[in-house]
C-alpha cells in the first residue's frame, strides 16, 4: 500500500510543497515517535527526504542544494540514519544516502501519529503566520 506525506516547508522565502510515497512495510524497531517527527519536519531534513524519494543521493550534491556543510548535514541526520530512516552508505570514496521506505511508513501507520501530523502542521502555520 502506498500512502503520501504531505510537506510543505519554506525555501528562502518562499513556500514549498513536497510529496513523498511511502511504500508500507514495517519493521520492529524502538524509537522515540516525537522527536522522529520533529526531524522528519525539519525543513532541511524534509528537504532531503524529497530529494531522496528519486533513489540515493551523495552527500555533497546533498550538502550544496541545502547550502550547508557536509558535516552540518551529517550532524543534522545522525538520528535519522542512528535510527536507520536514512541509509548512509561509503562507496567509492563518496557518502550516499538514501531514505528508507518501509522504516518511514511504519512511522504513519499509527493512528496517534496521523494526529500528530495534524497537530504539527497546525503548529507550524501558526508559526509561519
Amino acid at each position: 500500500m502506498l500512502k503520501f506525506l504531505f510537506i510543505i516547508h519554506d525555501y528562502f522565502g518562499k513556500d514549498y510543497y513536497s510529496i513523498i510515497l511511502i511504500n508500507s512495510m514495517v519493521d520492529d524497531d524502538s524509537y522515540d515517535d516525537a522527536k522522529v517527527f520533529d526531524l522528519l519536519f525539519e525543513p532541511n531534513n524534509a528537504e532531503v527526504l524529497t530529494r531522496l524519494k528519486d533513489g540515493p543521493k551523495t552527500l555533497s550534491y546533498l550538502s550544496k542544494i541545502l547550502e550547508n556543510s557536509e558535516e552540518k548535514l551529517d550532524e543534522k541526520l545522525s538520528y535519522l540514519i542512528e535510527k536507520a530512516f536514512i541509509n548512509k552508505i561509503e562507496k567509492d570514496g563518496k557518502v550516499y544516502y538514501s531514505a528508507s521506505l518501509e522504516k518511514l511508513s511504519k512511522v504513519m501507520e499509527s493512528k496517534d501519529n496521523f494526529k500528530n501530523i495534524d497537530n504539527g502542521l497546525a503548529e507550524l502555520d501558526s508559526y509561519l503566520n
